[in-house]
């Protein structure tokens, strides 16, 4: 200690003629004389302590129950247990690319990005589901084109169509109403589906939903293939010429005129693939746009789509009644497994079920509905999702519209009314996935900030 740091007077003492400090003010009873150094290192371990004890008391509260899940679901809560080294194993973030973060409130579990490589990861990591999403969507297309041909092969021209109560109505048919017009609001509302939640929603999100609409549709193709061929109905418009098996390449010719619909398939009928792919369409709209407006105007348009597909004689009535159950039912089946793969891995951080047979409960219980989940957790990389969910990084909008992004937990603790702990998912679990329905800029700020990289390195080249 310097002579400056030996003449400083302590705010609680008085120097003596003797040059010596005694102490004026009580604090207690047991009070000694402490330097200002020694009080201020006694008052750093005095706050570390206090925030050891306070880390303890929050272990504390857990109830002590040998179960693996609940260590696992504490590293995805807001104030369980500190995980300093316990990273996912099956993300693409590794070691180095990883901080700690603990907040005012003492976050724990919040993990930062700490450079832009696990960003790259990331992306890539969804930029080959998709691609593998594209495969099985061109194979769905395909089969359903074979099949398609291989129905129309058993076709005779001039069979007597079914009675149908909605063509009887509507015997004479105006011009505007044929296979343009419907292909074209099909193809409208595509687009203006593929603008809102591909533009105007956050980047890595826009990805995972054009994924999704690609699984649905493809599986939905080879099961309608199976039902076109299995049973071949007449044609509602005696006059078509059906399609024929041939060679390779010329079945391969057909497919791209029947995919360009420059041929009309005279059996493609069951199951109507024009309704369930707007049914489809219109269910995102229903379930990813909070805006109740544009809901109320995608209803009645789809409602237009389908009077149309009926009254053209493009489908029986019943194919268009079994496109719209079909199609509902593959966006509402594929989204509950979804629902059901994202909480399985938030809790067990794994898409398998943790009591299998009939230890479980009855979706638990059948092998291929846990195939499926299996699938689809992986074909859209949701672990990855859900591990790049807890991480803390202000600056990646284009992951999760939550403000502050990714700021909130998966799984939150509540008491019941018991004053019971139990684990509940929170809004950023949901959002992390699915959206919050409200419009984001973010994929057009990406879009433009990719440009500007681009045109900056070709300057400098």
């Amino acid at each position: 200690m310097t002579d400056r740091n030996k003449n400083l007077r302590s705010p609680f003492s008085n120097r003596t003629s003797n040059n010596k400090t005694e102490k004026t003010s009580n604090i207690g009873e047991n009070d000694t004389n402490i330097p200002k150094s020694e009080n201020i290192d006694f008052s750093i371990e005095v706050k570390n302590s206090f925030n050891k004890d306070k880390v303890n008391n929050h272990k504390s509260n857990i109830h002590d129950v040998n179960d693996e899940d609940c260590k696992r679901i504490a590293s995805f809560t807001d104030k369980g247990e500190k995980i300093k080294d316990r990273l996912y194993t099956s993300s693409d973030i590794e070691d180095d690319d990883l901080i700690d973060n603990l907040g005012s409130n003492d976050n724990i579990g919040m993990k930062q990005v700490k450079n832009s490589s696990a960003r790259k990861r990331i992306y890539r990591v969804f930029y080959i589901r998709l691609f593998y999403a594209l495969l099985l969507g061109i194979f769905g297309v395909l089969m359903q084109c074979y099949f398609i041909i291989l129905s129309d092969s058993n076709y005779t021209m001039g069979d007597a169509p079914l009675k149908d109560r909605i063509h009887e109505i509507f015997n004479e048919l105006p011009p505007y109403l044929n296979t343009r017009t419907i292909n074209g609001c099909i193809l409208f509302l595509l687009i203006f589906t593929l603008i809102r939640f591909g533009l105007f929603f956050p980047f890595l999100l826009s990805v995972t939903m054009f994924t999704r609409l690609t699984l649905m549709l493809s599986c939905f193709y080879c099961v309608r293939s199976i039902f076109i061929y299995v049973t071949t109905l007449p044609c509602p418009i005696s006059t078509c010429q059906p399609l024929r098996n041939k060679s390779l390449f010329e079945n391969l010719h057909a497919a791209y005129l029947i995919i360009t619909s420059q041929v009309y398939e005279c059996t493609d009928l069951v199951i109507s693939g024009h309704t369930a792919f707007t049914t489809i369409l219109k269910y995102f709209w229903f379930f990813y746009d909070k805006n109740v407006y544009i809901k109320v105007v995608i209803f009645f348009y789809c409602l237009c789509i389908y009077a149309v597909i009926t009254i053209s004689r493009f489908h029986y009535t019943v194919d268009v009644l079994m496109g719209y159950v079909f199609g509902a039912s593959f966006f509402l089946v594929y989204h509950w497994i979804l629902d059901i793969a994202a909480k399985r891995y938030a809790i067990h951080r794994s898409f398998y079920a943790k009591n299998s047979g009939y230890l479980g409960s009855f979706t638990d219980r059948c092998k291929l509905h846990n195939l499926f989940i299996w699938l689809i957790g992986n074909l859209e990389a949701l672990d990855h999702r859900l591990n790049v969910a807890v991480s803390y990084d202000k600056e990646w909008s284009s992951f999760c519209p939550c403000k502050p992004v990714n700021s909130k937990s998966l799984i939150i603790r509540k008491k019941s009314v018991n004053n019971e702990e139990y684990y509940d998912f929170s809004e950023h679990f949901y959002h992390s996935y699915a959206g919050n329905g409200t419009i984001s800029l973010s994929t057009i700020k990406y879009i433009l900030h990719k440009i500007k990289c681009n045109r900056g390195i070709r300057n400098k080249n």
